[in-house]
C-alpha cells in the first residue's frame, strides 16, 4: 500500500493539496520516520523583509505562508525583485542524537543558516556589511542538536539576500531537494548526488574531451608547421576549455558574481578573437582589416552584459542586445566563407559546412530567447539545448550534437591544411635543392690563379637562394676574364635568370670579345628569355701585362687601391634592346688591388636604420673579400653580399728580390 501513496496523493483535489501542505508546514518528524536520511523540502514558512529575531526557535512563524522551496518562488507570491526573503522550519530529532547534517543545494542568493538562532553557515555576504552576490554550488551543513534524552525540536532558518540589479536573472528557487540525517548516511547521498550530476553532463563532458583531442592536434600541427592558422584555431579551444573549470572554481570557491561575470567575459572575447583570426586567415590569408568588423560585434554584445551589470539597462536590453550582436557576428562569419568560396579559396568551401551549423545553432538559441524575453510562448521550444536527441547513457541536447559534428568537421580541415601544406613544402623543398645546385654555378668554387694575379671571393647570400653571381675565367690569350652582377628578385626564378646570365658569359668568354660587346650580347639573350627582371654586371679583362678593359651595366663601379674607379654606367641588362655601353681603359700599377662588390655591401642596414654607405666602403676596399663581407654582414645584411678582390703584381715586380 505505501507505494501508492504518492500516485493517491497526487490524484487528490488541489484543495486537498493545500491541506496537506498545511498540516505538514512546519515540522519534520525525523524520529517518526526512523530512517537516517529525510527529505525536508515539502513545505517552509516564508516572509519578506528582514529581523534578526526571525531565526530565533520562540520566534512564533505560524502566520507566515507556505512554499514549496524547490518550485519557483515567484509563481509563489515572492516578488522577482525581492532583496531580502526569510525561510523557517523546524525538525524533531531523535533521542539521543547530538548533530544532524542537512545537505542544501544550490541557491542562487546569498545566504545564511541558522540552527535555533546560532549562524551555523553562509554563502556569499550578505548586509549590514558589505554584500555580494556569489556562484553558489550545492553544500552541506553540521547542525547542531546537543545531549537530550527525549526527542527535541530544532528550528532551521534560512536568510536569504539577492542584489537588487541582479532580480530576474537568476532563477529563485531552490535547485534539488532538502536533505537531513545522520552524518554517514547524508554524506553518502551527498556523494551519489554529485555523482548523479556529473552523469548527467556526460554530454558535456563528452563535448569537452571531442575539444580536447581537436585542439591538441591544432597544437601539434602548429608546432611542425609554425603556421598561425593552427595556433588561433587552439586558441579558440583553449578558452572554451576554461568555462567547465571556471564554472567549478566558481561554485565551490564561491566567487563574486560580478568577477565571475567578468572573467567569463573576458575569456567569451579571447575565445572569440582567436576564431575570428582563424577563419580570416583561412579565408583571407593577411587581410587582418576583416577581422574588424565580428570583432567590433562581439564586444557589441559583451557591451550589452556589462551595461546590464553596471545599471545602465534592463535586463531584456541587454539580453536582446547580446543576442542581436551574436547572431550577426555568426552571420559576418557565413558571408566571409560565400565572398571566399566566389573566389575559389578550399577552405571557405571547407569550412562552410560546420561554421554553417554552428551559424544554424547560434541564431536560433539567440532568437528563442531573445523572444522568450518578450514573452513569446514558443521562443524557447526552437532553443538547441532545450531539444534532446540522444536519451541514453545520457541526454545530449541538440546544440551539443552539433558541437561535436563541427569539431570533428574541422579536424577534418585541420588536417587536409596539414597534408596539402606538407606536398606544397616538399615540392618547394625540391624546387630550393634546384636552386642551390643552379647557385653553386653563380659563384665559382676554384679560384683560378695565373702569373701575378691572386683572387678572393666571398658570397653571404640573405636567403637560401640569392641573386648575386660572378665568374673568374682564364681566356685563351692569356687574359683573364672577371663579371660580378646581380639579379633582380629573390629565390628560384633569380637563380635560373642568374644561370642564364652565367651561361652567357661562359660562353663569350671563349669568343675573346672585349667587356662591352659582352654585356651587348648578353642584354639581347636575356631579352629572348621569358624570366621577368633585369641584370646588373661589370665585366673586365684583365691582362697578362696590366691592361684593364672595363665595361659597366648599371653595376657598382670597382675600387683600386682604395678609389672608386671613375665609370659609366649603362643601363641593366634585360630592359631595352639594342642598349650599347662605354669601355673603358686602365694600366694597372706593378702592385695593385682590385675590389669588385655587389650593392649587398652598401645597403647593409644596422638596427637603427643607418646605412653602411659608400664612405665606409671605400675606407675598407683595401681589405681582402673576407674581411669586406664580414663587416657588412655585421653591420646589418639585407641583401646578399658579393666581394671578389684581385691582387695583381707585374712580372716585374714579381721578379725583384725580396
Amino acid at each position: 500500500m505505501t507505494k501508492w501513496l504518492p500516485i493517491v496523493i497526487a490524484c487528490l483535489s488541489p484543495w486537498c493539496e493545500v491541506a496537506a501542505i498545511s498540516a505538514r508546514a512546519q515540522t519534520f518528524d525525523v524520529d517518526a520516520s526512523r530512517l537516517p536520511i529525510t527529505e525536508v523540502d515539502a513545505a517552509w514558512r516564508f516572509h519578506l523583509g528582514d529581523d534578526p529575531a526571525w531565526s530565533g526557535p520562540a520566534f512564533d512563524d505560524s502566520g507566515w505562508p507556505s512554499i514549496r522551496p524547490t518550485t519557483s518562488w515567484t509563481s509563489q507570491d515572492i516578488a522577482q525583485s525581492a532583496r531580502f526573503v526569510w525561510f523557517r522550519w523546524h525538525l524533531r530529532v531523535p533521542t539521543n542524537t547530538p548533530s544532524l547534517v542537512l545537505e542544501l543545494p544550490t541557491i542562487h542568493k546569498s545566504y545564511q543558516l541558522f540552527a535555533d538562532g546560532k549562524l551555523i553557515g553562509q554563502v556569499g555576504t550578505l548586509p549590514p556589511g558589505p554584500a555580494h552576490n556569489v556562484i553558489s554550488a550545492d553544500r552541506v551543513f553540521t547542525v547542531p542538536v546537543g545531549a537530550h534524552a527525549a526527542p527535541k525540536d530544532v528550528t532551521l532558518a534560512l536568510r536569504t539576500w539577492q542584489d537588487p540589479s541582479l532580480a530576474g536573472s537568476r532563477n529563485s528557487r531552490v535547485n534539488g531537494g532538502v536533505f537531513v540525517g545522520e552524518s554517514d548516511q547524508v554524506m553518502q547521498h551527498f556523494a551519489a548526488s554529485k555523482a548523479m550530476a556529473l552523469l548527467s553532463d556526460g554530454a558535456l563532458y563528452s563535448v569537452n574531451l571531442v575539444s580536447l583531442l581537436v585542439g591538441v592536434s591544432a597544437v601539434i600541427l602548429f608546432w611542425l608547421t609554425r603556421e598561425r592558422f593552427y595556433l588561433w584555431f587552439a586558441l579558440s579551444l583553449a578558452c572554451e576549455a576554461l568555462f567547465q573549470p571556471v564554472d567549478y572554481a566558481a561554485q565551490h570557491q564561491a566567487w563574486d558574481f560580478y568577477f565571475y561575470t567578468y572573467f567569463e567575459i573576458f575569456l567569451d572575447v579571447l575565445s572569440a578573437a582567436a576564431y575570428i583570426l582563424f577563419v580570416v586567415d583561412a579565408v583571407f590569408p593577411g587581410r587582418w582589416k576583416l577581422t574588424l568588423l565580428p570583432l567590433i560585434l562581439k564586444l557589441v554584445a559583451e557591451l550589452g552584459i556589462l551595461l546590464v551589470l553596471w545599471h545602465v539597462v534592463p535586463l531584456v536590453f541587454g539580453d536582446v542586445a547580446y543576442c542581436v550582436a551574436e547572431a550577426s557576428t555568426r552571420l559576418v562569419f557565413v558571408w566571409y566563407l560565400i565572398r571566399g568560396w566566389r573566389a575559389g579559396n578550399t577552405y571557405a568551401r571547407l569550412l562552410f559546412i560546420p561554421i554553417g551549423l554552428q551559424t544554424l545553432g547560434s541564431v536560433s538559441n539567440n532568437l528563442g530567447l531573445m523572444l522568450s524575453d518578450f514573452k513569446v510562448s514558443w521562443g524557447l521550444e526552437i532553443v538547441p539545448y532545450r531539444v534532446t536527441v540522444v536519451r541514453a547513457p545520457f541526454n545530449v541536447a541538440l546544440n551539443q550534437a552539433i558541437d561535436v559534428v563541427v569539431l570533428f568537421a574541422f579536424l577534418v580541415v585541420l588536417v587536409y591544411r596539414f597534408a596539402r601544406t606538407s606536398r606544397e613544402n616538399q615540392r618547394l623543398a625540391s624546387a630550393m635543392q634546384a636552386a642551390r645546385d643552379i647557385q653553386q654555378r653563380l659563384v665559382p668554387a676554384d679560384l683560378p690563379s695565373a702569373g701575378g694575379l691572386r683572387t678572393q671571393i666571398a658570397y653571404r647570400a640573405a636567403e637560401e637562394v640569392g641573386g648575386d653571381f660572378c665568374q673568374i675565367l682564364p681566356r685563351a690569350d692569356g687574359s683573364t676574364f672577371i663579371a660580378i652582377g646581380d639579379v633582380s628578385g629573390k629565390g628560384l626564378q633569380a637563380a635560373m635568370l642568374g644561370a642564364v646570365a652565367v651561361g652567357a658569359l661562359r660562353s663569350l668568354a671563349e669568343e675573346l670579345v672585349p667587356p662591352a660587346r659582352v654585356l651587348e650580347r648578353m642584354n639581347q639573350t636575356l631579352l629572348q628569355q621569358e624570366h621577368s627582371g633585369f641584370v646588373t654586371c661589370l665585366c673586365i679583362v684583365l691582362s697578362s701585362n696590366g691592361d684593364m678593359e672595363v665595361a659597366n651595366a648599371g653595376h657598382l663601379p670597382p675600387y683600386l687601391d682604395g678609389r672608386e674607379l671613375p665609370l659609366e654606367s649603362g643601363l641593366p641588362l634585360g630592359i631595352v634592346s639594342g642598349s650599347t655601353y662605354e669601355q673603358a681603359s686602365f694600366t694597372l700599377p706593378p702592385s695593385a688591388r682590385i675590389m669588385l662588390l655587389s650593392d649587398g655591401v652598401v645597403e647593409a642596414r644596422s638596427r637603427t636604420g643607418e646605412l653602411f654607405g659608400f664612405d665606409r666602403t671605400s675606407r675598407i676596399s683595401h681589405l681582402g673579400a673576407t674581411e669586406i663581407a664580414a663587416q657588412a654582414h655585421q653591420f646589418g645584411q639585407q641583401d646578399d653580399i658579393t666581394v671578389i678582390t684581385l691582387d695583381w703584381q707585374s712580372m716585374e715586380s714579381l721578379a725583384e728580390p725580396a
